[in-house]
């Protein structure tokens, strides 16, 4: 096979078709957004159905094409309707970007079984969700492309999240036996943002007398001193996503402002 033909298998963004979970707001609302300003359709969901007709507004203003249907992510239905609506609307499913997640702060002796449950469900059991849905649909196309989005807590520790830092790293490990089984024709990766400032970001500032004293806790290891904006986040997992990365599958790419250096 020359290179040419081993690009083809794979989906370029511009003309494609993504869903993006959680674009209620912060990560997964700068992504869906930034897809459609490179020539992407979306499918969006998020738990929060105001937040997600935002999200949809704004698409629609930007001159893109957009489906969105409300749910929890656990529950397979709530993939099973976006899926179906965007396969009928636009043709076919290029793209999958797992990005809803929650956090609970506290020690990790406070949680309880039902806060690991909810938190193991949503961050990790739902990319598995979306999966069963939709890599079927990308067989059928010989191609696709699916982002999940961990943390760098996947990769070290952050006090007070214990069972956040493991749900994260369970992603990692999902992705990688998610590229082994879903090759070569639909690549798999993951994405591990440092500090990012959005709505989950401000669910842990109020553990903090001030967001400049969370700051220095929770970027404090970043070299770059400040949260990131969700569009350099955005930025980065669609590039991960397009063909532009098209010989990248199973890794795991921190985007972390200096965090995993030292």
């Amino acid at each position: 096979m020359n290179t040419s033909s081993a690009l083809n298998r794979f989906t370029s963004v511009k003309d494609a078709v993504t869903i993006v979970t959680g674009a209620g707001g912060g990560i997964g609302r700068a992504t869906a957004l930034t897809l459609v300003a490179e020539g992407s359709r979306v499918g969006i969901t998020d738990v929060n159905v105001d937040l997600l007709e935002e999200t949809a507004q704004m698409i629609k203003a930007a001159g893109g094409q957009v489906i969105a249907t409300p749910g929890d992510i656990v529950d397979p239905q709530t993939i099973d309707n976006l899926a179906t609506k965007v396969l009928s609307t636009f043709g076919s499913i290029d793209g999958l970007v797992n990005n809803a997640g929650i956090v609970m702060p506290k020690p990790i002796l406070d949680h309880t079984i039902e806060d690991f449950d909810r938190i193991l469900h949503v961050n990790t059991w739902s990319y598995l969700v979306t999966a069963k849905r939709v890599v079927p649909e990308m067989r059928k196309a010989n191609r696709g492309s699916i982002v999940n989005v961990a943390s760098v807590g996947a990769l070290v520790a952050l006090p007070e999240l214990g069972v956040y830092c493991a749900s994260k790293a369970a992603v990692l490990g999902l992705t990688r036996v998610m590229a082994v089984e879903f090759a070569p024709n639909i690549r798999v990766n993951a994405v591990c943002p440092g500090g990012v400032d959005t709505p989950m970001a401000a669910e842990h500032f109020k553990h903090f007398p001030s967001r400049e004293a969370a700051l220095e806790v929770l970027a404090g290891a970043q070299l770059q001193k400040r949260y990131a904006d969700p569009v350099e986040l955005a930025k980065a997992i669609v590039f991960v996503l397009s063909a532009d990365a098209s010989f990248m599958t199973g890794a795991a790419v921190p985007v972390d402002g200096g965090w995993t250096a030292w």
